[in-house]
């Protein structure tokens, strides 16, 4: 009796354990952008935070000098975007100087996402960018480690929706209109894949008190194209001359 108990323990575990795997969705594949709203989307972007700012750049519109989605931001943020020269946008030194996760993923651009149960690896096209995302239950590195644009993800399901939350996110444009976030920003996102699995849907929730108060908000989509890739983007900053 007591073997067969331990037998059933086993087998319930088994179980769990296969319903957790069955719970995360499949996510692989060639995602490029989609701008059309639908219920399935509407219903994950309800779930922002209440009182998030939303900021409605995501895709192929941007917000113009000046306008910052009704953010309060930072006196230091606001006397940065007071010297910003958008001359310096013309040179050939800033031409090539890649956004970080922050902004780039909302770019209309497509991205490969392959996916284990231990992480998730995304090839972006935009600047040739890649991000890792680690599912294996591992922490972020100490406060002092190095920052990079596409910084520190770690990820969880919820059911069938993938949480990320990133840190160490070296400073970048946060709008791209003079705009920047510093190298403290943390990033939530929450993906989820629509039911028939041709559609994946995404929120970002950015928080950054050094830049601006409260929390900021996207919402991003993307359809799902078989057989397609990302092409290298190579950025040529005599392109034009």
């Amino acid at each position: 009796m007591k073997m067969r108990t331990h037998k059933l323990v086993i087998a319930a575990l088994l179980l769990g354990s296969c319903s957790m795997v069955q719970a995360q969705a499949d996510l692989e594949g060639y995602w490029t952008s989609l701008f059309a709203p639908t219920p399935e989307g509407e219903a994950l972007k309800a779930k922002l935070p209440a009182g998030a700012v939303f900021v409605d750049d995501a895709g192929s519109g941007e917000l113009g000098e000046g306008q910052f989605s009704g953010l309060k931001l930072s006196d230091k943020a606001l006397k940065e975007i007071a010297d910003y020269d958008f001359r310096q946008e013309l040179s050939q030194e800033f031409a090539c100087t890649p956004p970080s996760v922050a902004f780039y993923m909302q770019a209309p651009f497509p991205f490969e996402l392959h996916q284990s149960d231990k992480f998730i690896a995304m090839k972006i096209e935009y600047f040739d960018m890649f991000r890792l995302i680690f599912l294996d239950g591992r922490g972020h590195p100490p406060a002092d480690a190095p920052h990079s644009k596409s910084g520190h993800s770690i990820g969880h399901w919820e059911g069938d929706e993938l949480v990320v939350e990133t840190t160490h996110i070296s400073s970048g444009t946060f709008m791209n209109n003079g705009f920047n976030h510093s190298d403290n920003l943390k990033l939530t996102e929450r993906f989820k894949l629509s039911a028939d699995g041709n559609t994946l849907f995404a929120t970002q929730v950015s928080e950054d008190p050094e830049v601006f108060t409260g929390l900021a908000a996207r919402y991003m989509a993307w359809r799902k194209v078989p057989g397609e890739y990302v092409y290298p983007y190579e950025c040529d900053p005599s392109f034009g001359e």
